[in-house]
């Protein structure tokens, strides 16, 4: 079984904040989000070309689960409303059926009243918050229930706190809007067979590429910081690919499952974000302690190594990942 705890730790270190509200909030509703896992296995390639040789911030990475367009794979309607000023989001927000729908915006990070100082990296980017719920209030303008996931929160804010949050320098034009999410009446079934359509395009665009691991080797056993000014920044490259790494293996096992797929491909790869964790964590306290341990590094690289390739190996089997899911994908070990 499952353990949601886990699987919600891992999602988060993987999803953006949009998604990681609009996955809970189809999960609480009980439909099959895990479907539109499909694309969840990024490839250790992309993940190294963002952190590594960009040197773009973490929170800037995307994974590609998620699509707001695919949501009508499961079934699910939603709807942008933009919103020209605060007027327009109290009108908004103060007539949503909130039994019935989800509603997410676009706001100032650094502005939440509920965010301690030094919390985010950069205090003006745009996060997401769920709304859950809007209150009157006698002589004054009411109150908006809200739900975050970083950090965790679960209250209500002023209209007043809502206003200055939602003033984003950043934000996009389109993104100026409150977000809906319409719960169905009936649990609808996946579309399958266009699920499985843009899975194999997905990974036919994939290589079961572990060179990656023994890039972070090499660095362990040379004690060299490679592009990075020192240790420390490159300790925190590492731990934030681990955390993708461990959330991307974790979220295609839910995928595997939801399509009934192999167990042992489901324990596989779950085994792997485990271990990806470990390295993740082992990696943080590097940070704060100043060295690390090459040989603890080496070997649970080559264990995950070892069990990357043997995923993929199911994966690119005549079976694929379940049944009817099986993708025309390269099949190298670059």
């Amino acid at each position: 079984m499952m353990d949601v705890r886990e699987r919600q730790r891992f999602e988060a270190g993987f999803f953006n904040c949009r998604a990681i509200q609009l996955s809970l909030a189809l999960q609480e509703w009980g439909m099959p989000v895990e479907a539109l896992y499909y694309n969840a296995w990024e490839s250790t390639k992309e993940i190294y070309e963002h952190l590594y040789v960009k040197k773009s911030k973490p929170w800037f990475y995307r994974s590609p689960c998620l699509e707001p367009s695919e949501l009508e794979l499961i079934g699910i309607p939603y709807e942008q409303v933009p919103y020209a000023d605060d007027e327009e989001i109290a009108l908004l927000l103060q007539h949503i059926d909130y039994g019935a729908c989800a509603a997410f915006l676009w706001i100032s990070c650094g502005e939440a009243p509920y965010v301690k100082p030094g919390t985010f990296g950069d205090p003006e980017a745009a996060h997401s918050v769920w709304v859950c719920g809007w209150s009157p209030e006698t002589g004054g303008s009411g109150r908006y229930a809200i739900r975050d996931t970083y950090p965790d929160y679960e209250g209500d804010i002023s209209e007043e706190d809502l206003w200055r949050m939602c003033k984003v320098p950043a934000l996009d034009t389109e993104d100026r809007a409150v977000f809906l999410l319409r719960k169905p009446e009936a649990k609808a079934s996946p579309d399958w067979i266009r699920i499985r359509e843009r899975y194999a395009e997905h990974m036919a665009r994939r290589q079961g590429d572990t060179a990656y691991y023994e890039i972070v080797r090499a660095y362990a056993s040379g004690g060299e910081t490679g592009p990075f000014a020192s240790l420390a920044e490159l300790y925190d490259c590492h731990a934030n690919a681990f955390k993708f790494i461990a959330g991307s293996r974790y979220a295609f096992s839910c995928f595997v499952e939801a399509g009934e797929g192999d167990r042992s491909l489901v324990q596989l790869l779950r085994g792997i974000a485990r271990k990806a964790d470990m390295l993740k964590n082992f990696f943080h306290m590097a940070i704060h302690g100043g060295s690390d341990n090459a040989a603890i590094i080496a070997q649970l690289c080559s264990e995950i190594q070892e069990l990357e390739e043997l995923a993929w190996r199911y994966i690119v089997s005549p079976s694929g990942v379940a049944p009817g899911i099986a993708p025309q994908v390269t099949k190298s070990l670059a």
